[in-house]
């Protein structure tokens, strides 16, 4: 049983075995939009606080957090710093090949991995890991393909949503929780 969320059980059965959560940047993290000026430079890009608290969530749940974005990006960087998320990556063209070097690192299983992406280049990992997700916004064939579709976008707070879902099947979570009430 999730305590958040109304999640069918065939799907809590993968969840229960997440260790690692893997994200996606733009569009998962981000609503996707980069704001740059005429020059070309000085790029902002927007987060979302309730994102950065499921970090924090996640850390002290023992749920390891990666970050892995094809586009380099020193505005995201600066914000996985803030954020102190231990693997964050810009500028990775082999997201695979990255991630399998940091589950090896981890010697964390696939099946133990949770993905957030929303658009072709995420179907590489989906493909490998336990628990595939998406936000709303994602392209429609990723959609197709992932066990669960966030009810709130990229960029406000899809990535919470997810970090809620993993914690929200685990026992010790609603004493968590307590702490806040």
């Amino acid at each position: 049983m999730n305590i958040l969320y109304n999640i069918p059980e065939s799907v809590l059965e993968k969840i229960k075995k997440i260790k690692v959560i893997v994200a996606d940047c733009d569009g998962v993290l981000t609503d996707g939009g980069v704001f740059i000026n005429q020059s070309g430079g000085d790029e902002f890009v927007r987060f979302n606080i309730l994102d950065g608290m499921a970090v924090t969530l996640a850390r002290d749940n023992n749920i390891e957090i990666i970050v892995l974005s094809r586009r380099k990006s020193l505005a995201s960087e600066a914000r996985f710093k803030n954020l102190q998320i231990k693997y964050a990556y810009t500028g990775v063209l082999d997201k695979l090949a990255k991630l399998n070097e940091i589950l090896n690192e981890l010697k964390v299983n696939y099946d133990e991995v949770a993905y957030i992406g929303d658009d072709l280049y995420d179907l590489k990992i989906m493909n490998q890991v336990g628990f595939k997700v998406c936000p709303p916004n994602a392209a429609a064939f990723v959609k197709k393909n992932v066990d669960y579709i966030t009810s709130l976008s990229g960029g406000n707070g899809a990535f919470r949503e997810l970090v809620e879902i993993i914690l929200g099947t685990k026992d010790e979570y609603q004493q968590y929780l307590d702490k806040y009430l």
